[in-house]
């Protein structure tokens, strides 16, 4: 199912895509979806979050430039492609626009930040290892607004692209905490 909903989101995007034709590619019953998803955003959230988590471990190369060098790269890859663009518009609709307190946009919340909470740890685990070989480090949060928050830019408002001068926001990032 996962991969029925990547690919269809990479032919016409996430913004039309329907549970019939998720049931209709996969082969999963329609009544199935509704019942373990209740809907498309839900759907989206979880194919694309389980496949980042599976397919992009952060990498231990050895030093931590090598290590967020890595994970830049997969991020910026991502992010351009339409199923990791569409991870992102789901993460925004489940933790940003949806006020709703049904138990559907709850559990949308909760995967969010569940997925948010689990490559936010295994970034943490990169920093860590740094630290523990002796490697200046920066805390999270500026890896985050240093690297990832300009390739989400780039992407949402398309003004550069999203692989361009990964290496410069990474190098700012270090040069800050060293």
């Amino acid at each position: 199912m996962h991969e029925a909903v990547l690919a269809l989101i990479a032919e016409g995007g996430s913004e039309s895509l329907s549970m019939k034709e998720i049931s209709a590619r996969s082969g999963v019953h329609e009544a199935t979806l509704y019942r373990r998803w209740r809907d498309v955003d839900t759907v989206i959230l979880d194919a694309a979050t389980t496949r980042v988590v599976h397919d992009n471990p952060i990498q231990d190369t050895g030093s931590l430039r090598g290590d967020l060098r890595a994970w830049a790269a997969y991020a910026a890859a991502e992010i351009a492609h339409p199923a990791g663009f569409a991870l992102f518009e789901a993460l925004i609709r489940a933790k940003l626009i949806s006020d709703d307190d049904d138990a559907d946009a709850t559990r949308r919340r909760e995967r969010a930040r569940a997925y948010l909470e689990h490559r936010s740890a295994h970034l943490q685990e990169a920093i860590d290892r740094a630290r523990e070989r002796g490697e200046p480090a920066p805390p999270l949060s500026a890896v985050l607004d240093g690297v990832l928050a300009p390739l989400y830019l780039r992407a949402v408002f398309g003004y550069r692209r999203t692989d361009e001068d990964v290496e410069m926001l990474i190098d700012r990032v270090l040069s800050d905490h060293s």
